[in-house]
């Protein structure tokens, strides 16, 4: 995906209680800086990297990936791959996080849960974006972008739809959903998903319109009906319908590659979203996955990380107290993904 952010900001909600925030880098997580072998997945460079967890392992979906140029790593290399899949049983962030397996071929590299279709800007498919994932009981859930294509400006691009992919045998194989999920100008195109501990009957979500100017809104569906969109639910301000069109914003623009998680030390859920005008990656703290969600504060800001985007974080990288968590940011320059621990004060 293609992204010019400059810096990190940490932002909350002025009604939570006021925190001052440090971000370091802990360790390349893909690439050929990660502490796993990429040479043998063929992955010189990849982005995002939503997670999801599973049976005691992490499950990493990574977004538009290139391979080695005879055995060199360069940009934007050759294999181009839409999105691959990767997994770890390492899942003690501190020290950076081992990729021990991928879905692979037969050569041993790493290949796509769902291939895009690789054509030309705007004249069809560009790629197949993974935004979410999530592991319900056996089953994983990976929500993807169909992009038509993307603009020169820095964090336009147009999709087609999108729709959800889901696993029986923990990653090993994908099944693509019968319906698709959005149509070209839904809300709810690039996902934030998770669980909620207080509402253990439903998979909650926030969602944006592809690209990165649009407004967050939120919706939610039975746990056990995720691949039906007829089940799916809608917040319009004061509850919850079946109209996505009804839905009302609960995050004003801008927004994109969001990420939602329940932070018990803290009793808040965490959102995290890129602001591309203000070139930096925002998070918010709120009482519901569907807020209030309050005005982003600047709190701290990650210096040395030219070009960063993406923020997904994940239940068990969160401390006890709630005050430090790990995340996995992208950097456009070097095209990786990394290893990341915010500490709040």
């Amino acid at each position: 995906m293609r992204y010019w952010p400059l810096l990190l900001l940490l932002a909350f909600p002025t009604q939570a209680a006021e925190f001052t925030a440090s971000v370091e880098r802990i360790k390349a997580l893909t690439g050929p800086n990660a502490p796993a072998d990429m040479r043998g997945p063929d992955i010189c460079g990849t982005d995002l990297g939503t997670i999801a967890e599973q049976a005691g392992r992490l499950v990493f979906a990574f977004g538009d990936t290139f391979g080695y140029d005879n055995g060199a790593c360069r940009r934007f290399g050759p294999n181009w791959r839409s999105n691959v899949i990767g997994f770890s049983t390492d899942t003690d962030p501190a020290d950076g996080i081992a990729i021990e397996n991928w879905l692979e071929g037969v050569d041993g590299k790493a290949v796509a849960a769902t291939e895009g279709a690789h054509q030309r800007a705007f004249s069809g498919e560009q790629t197949r974006i993974p935004t979410a994932m999530v592991a319900i009981g056996d089953r994983l859930y990976l929500h993807y972008m169909s992009v038509h294509g993307f603009a020169a400006a820095g964090g336009v691009w147009d999709c087609n739809w999108s729709r959800f992919i889901y696993s029986d045998d923990g990653g090993k194989s994908w099944t693509e959903a019968p319906d698709e999920f959005g149509g070209k100008d839904s809300n709810f195109n690039m996902l934030a998903l998770s669980l909620n501990p207080r509402d253990l009957g439903h998979l909650y979500a926030l969602g944006t319109k592809c690209g990165r100017f649009g407004a967050v809104r939120a919706g939610r569906v039975p746990v056990g009906s995720v691949l039906d969109p007829v089940a799916w639910q809608y917040y319009d301000g004061t509850g919850w319908v079946a109209d996505p069109e009804a839905a009302t914003d609960v995050v004003p623009p801008i927004a994109g590659e969001g990420s939602l998680v329940w932070n018990a030390g803290l009793g808040k859920w965490m959102y995290s979203t890129l602001n591309q005008d203000a070139e930096a990656i925002q998070l918010r703290l709120a009482g519901d996955p569907w807020g209030a969600w309050g005005e982003p504060i600047e709190k701290g800001r990650g210096k040395g990380y030219a070009q960063i985007y993406g923020a997904f974080m994940t239940p068990s990288w969160i401390s006890a107290d709630g005050h430090s968590f790990y995340f996995v940011m992208s950097q456009f320059g070097p095209y990786n993904a990394y290893v990341m621990k915010a500490t709040l004060r």
